[in-house]
This record gives C-alpha cells, sequence and structure tokens, in this order.
C-alpha cells in the first residue's frame, strides 16, 4: 500500500511538474507588449542622445562664430599695425633724405616695434585659425553621430511599430 501511495504520489508530483514546465514554455516566448515597451524605452533613450548632440552641435557653432570675430578682430589689428609700421618707414626715410640721424634712428626702432607687435599677431591669428580649424572638425564629427543616432532612432521606431502590431 505504501509503494502504491509514493507511486501515486510520484505520478502526480511529475504531472505538476510537467504542467509548470509547459506553463513555463509560452512565458519564455517573446510577449508582445513588453516589446512595445522596451523599443519605447530604448526611443526615449535615443531621443535624449540626439538632444545632447544638436546642444553639442549648437554650442560649436558659437565657438566657430566666435573664432571667427576673433580672426576679424585680429586681421583688423594686423593691418593697423602694418599700416604704422609703413609710416614709420616712410618717417625713416624722410628723415635719413634730410640728414636728421636721430629721427631715423627713432623711427627704426619704432618700425622694428611694429615688426614686432605684428609677429605676435600673426602668431595669435594662427592660433586662432588652428582652434576654428579643430572646432569645425568637432561640429563635423558630432554632425555624422547626430545622423547615425537618428538612424538607429528610425529603426527602433519601426521596430517598436512592427512589435505593436503583434499585440493584438
Amino acid at each position: 500500500m505504501k509503494t502504491t501511495v509514493s507511486f501515486a504520489l510520484a505520478t502526480i508530483a511529475l504531472a505538476l511538474g510537467g504542467a509548470a514546465s509547459a506553463q513555463t514554455a509560452p512565458a519564455s516566448a517573446p510577449d508582445p507588449v513588453a516589446q512595445v515597451k522596451q523599443d519605447n524605452a530604448q526611443i526615449h533613450k535615443d531621443n535624449r542622445n540626439i538632444q545632447y548632440q544638436r546642444k553639442e552641435i549648437a554650442q560649436d557653432n558659437a565657438r566657430v562664430g566666435a573664432d571667427k570675430a576673433r580672426v576679424a578682430r585680429d586681421d583688423r589689428r594686423l593691418a593697423a599695425e602694418r599700416s604704422e609700421r609703413n609710416a614709420d618707414q616712410r618717417a625713416e626715410d624722410a628723415a635719413i633724405k634730410r640728414g636728421d640721424m636721430a629721427a631715423a634712428q627713432r623711427d627704426e626702432k619704432a618700425r622694428e616695434q611694429e615688426n614686432r607687435d605684428i609677429g605676435g599677431l600673426k602668431r595669435n591669428e594662427a592660433h586662432a585659425k588652428s582652434d576654428l580649424a579643430a572646432t569645425r572638425a568637432d561640429r563635423h564629427q558630432e554632425g555624422k553621430e547626430l545622423g547615425e543616432a537618428k538612424a538607429k532612432k528610425a529603426h527602433d521606431v519601426h521596430k517598436r511599430n512592427a512589435d505593436a502590431g503583434k499585440v493584438n
């Protein structure tokens, strides 16, 4: 009798185990509603990424504008320094024609100082132009990343819509 009871219990346990595994098998199949929720979360994440990249591009655009203004300002200052240098050269030449060597030396020193100022301005302008080029390169790279993010988002939206079609 004891064996019959233990055999019956073993059969019931086996049947319950089989039923439990049969119930978990369909649950392991992807649930369309859960998939749509997951897709929506991914799309939300993609939107945040796109917003962040657009913000970075706008900041780069502002930096490019500031760098362009600085380069233009340096160009105007350089032109003014060159005109002062040329005026000093003309004054030196006129002093030499008159035979006024003291004035010629004074004008020569002023011209040399103008040449040093011009050299400094040229270096600053070169640095500003390299900064501008680097910022433009960053902006270009961020634009490419933004395009990739938009393409990924479009793919995720398409996937979400396909999963949502399976919910019915």
